[in-house]
Formats: C-alpha cells, sequence, structure tokens
C-alpha cells in the first residue's frame, strides 16, 4: 500500500511550490499544486509528484512545498 502521508505533505492536499531562486521551474514559483504521491518514509531524495491546476505535473523535492 502507498503512504498517504511524508511528514507535513498529505496526498491530495495543495501546498504552494517555492524553490529557491535559479532552482526549479520559475514561472510556477509561488503558485498552488496538489500533491499527488508522496516518498516512503526515509527516503532519500524525498521527491513528491504534484500537479498544477492546468494539469502539467512534476517531480519535485518536499524541501520545495509549503502548506497554503
Amino acid at each position: 500500500m502507498k503512504p498517504l502521508k511524508y511528514r507535513w505533505i498529505t496526498v491530495g492536499q495543495e501546498y504552494r511550490y517555492g524553490p529557491k531562486l535559479g532552482k526549479g521551474d520559475d514561472a510556477r514559483r509561488g503558485t498552488a499544486c496538489t500533491a499527488l504521491t508522496v516518498p516512503r518514509a526515509g527516503s532519500k531524495p524525498a521527491n513528491v509528484l504534484v500537479q498544477w491546476p492546468d494539469g502539467h505535473t512534476a517531480i519535485v523535492p518536499s524541501g520545495v512545498l509549503r502548506a497554503v
């Protein structure tokens, strides 16, 4: 069974995408996205599959997601 929660990230919840300047997708910085999958406990790096309202999906590190 796949995990539904990883630290503060829960599948189906919205988070703000906020990577550092020059990292990740600058056009989507500060926008809301929904977590589709979360990593297993203890996995490194802890990558999360997210989807934006326009349908674009990406795999991002859990550290760039902030609670809305």
